[in-house]
């Protein structure tokens, strides 16, 4: 019981679960969300209609309000707010230079640059012409990325000649932060993952780690991410070893790290880092996985108190899979009550309503739903995923009905 004020950054519907899971373990929970209307607010004891980079107006509010204890982020966009918030107030935290090495692609490439292999060679680039001369030094197959955005694979695009060059810059570009670089990396190929890991005190605890199904060249977008990956005892020690130098370089002393990264021919590579929780029902689905609340614990950290989960205690399986459906204009989608309710799925739900248009894949905003299933192992919560997909159907405005793309479709 810690009876600890706790500010959280970001309330919408995904942050749900994770503001009731600290309400249970006896945060004081305040969330803030400048959407006024914002889902998570009903599930917190206070909520605050601010911008989560308003800093001075959350410092406001938060002396106003009798102060708090701690800070966490549930989005990319509020990791360097916590950190300066914490920093003005005393709080525990990482520091704002570590906040700003973990929310730069940039400054993350050039923090891992000694760790040789687990590092990929890249370019910055402010213009076409930088990218071009990026291209000459790199060579292809490359990936264009912002080196700040928002995240949701927003502006990341594979490249693999000239004639690509200006568009994937203009990509990358609108989907940056304002006045936000671009990096070019070199493409890796493997598998790619992801991992969840707590920090504290000098240790780091790999508490999952994900395979991921992902769309189709020249886009990145998560389709399906599925636990656990399939990995030897070598390669789980390795991306161990990774992790541990990973979050060291960039200065990241406790909390959490959402880790992404390949797994080549020649071992880990990372691609990029969160100094925040995985999105969405990441979390939960940690849970469920490891045994550990990565998000609870972090809230802990974020408090000044030691972590009671550390290592992980399980090694079970979910399939958090991506409603895709064919682009059009929504007329309604069909989802049943029983489905939703379903106690063998930890969430499950359609984003778009009567009127939306479905655009082609680039990003996870052209996503139009989740189903998070879980299971003792993976191939159990894939089958659970499967049939929820089944279940759900789309009616267009032109009068065509369509089902969920499955992996093969995609693939």
């Amino acid at each position: 019981m810690t009876g600890k004020r706790l500010l959280i950054l970001g309330g919408n519907r995904y942050n749900i679960p994770s503001i009731r899971a600290a309400g249970a373990a006896d945060f004081h929970t305040i969330v803030a969300d400048r959407n006024p209307n914002a889902a998570g607010f009903a599930a917190a004891r206070e909520s605050w209609a601010i911008d989560l980079i308003d800093v001075n107006g959350l410092e406001r509010a938060i002396k106003a309000g009798g102060g708090i204890d701690g800070v966490v982020s549930m989005a990319e966009v509020g990791v360097r707010p916590a950190a300066e918030l914490s920093s003005r107030l005393g709080l525990a935290s990482i520091s704002t230079e570590a906040a700003a090495n973990a929310t730069s692609k940039a400054a993350m490439r050039s923090c891992w640059a000694p760790l040789g292999r687990f590092n990929a060679d890249y370019r910055i680039a402010r213009s076409a012409d930088d990218a071009r001369k990026a291209v000459a030094q790199l060579g292809f197959p490359l990936v264009f990325k912002p080196d700040q955005s928002f995240g949701g694979s927003r502006g990341v695009k594979i490249v693999e000649a000239d004639d690509e060059i200006a568009d994937a810059f203009e990509f990358a570009d609108a989907g940056g932060l304002e006045d936000s670089a671009v990096v070019i990396e070199r493409r890796l190929f493997g598998t790619e993952h992801s991992t969840e890991v707590l920090i504290w005190e000098g240790r780091t605890s790999v508490l999952c780690v994900s395979q991921k199904v992902k769309s189709p060249a020249p886009y990145r977008v998560d389709l399906s991410v599925q636990y656990p990956a399939p990995f030897s005892p070598e390669q789980e020690e390795l991306t161990a070893r990774m992790c541990a130098q990973a979050v060291a370089a960039l200065g990241l002393t406790r909390g959490v790290a959402h880790i992404e990264f390949c797994m080549t021919a020649a071992g880990p590579v990372l691609m990029e880092l969160g100094a925040r929780c995985g999105g969405g029902h990441t979390p939960q689905i940690a849970l469920h996985v490891s045994g550990v609340d990565e998000f609870v614990e972090t809230c802990r950290m974020a408090c000044g108190l030691a972590p009671e989960g550390f290592e992980p205690t399980a090694r079970r399986g979910a399939d958090y899979r991506f409603v895709i459906l064919p682009p059009g204009v929504i007329d309604a989608v069909e989802i049943s009550d029983e489905l939703r309710g379903s106690p063998e799925l930890i969430d499950v739900d359609l984003t778009v309503a009567h009127g939306e248009e479905i655009h082609s894949l680039r990003t996870t905003a052209d996503r139009a739903g989740f189903i998070a299933a879980c299971g003792e192992d993976l191939e159990q919560a894939a089958r659970k995923a499967d049939e929820a997909s089944a279940r759900i159907r789309a009616r267009y405005m032109d009068g065509g009905v369509a089902r969920v793309y499955t992996l093969s479709d995609l693939t």
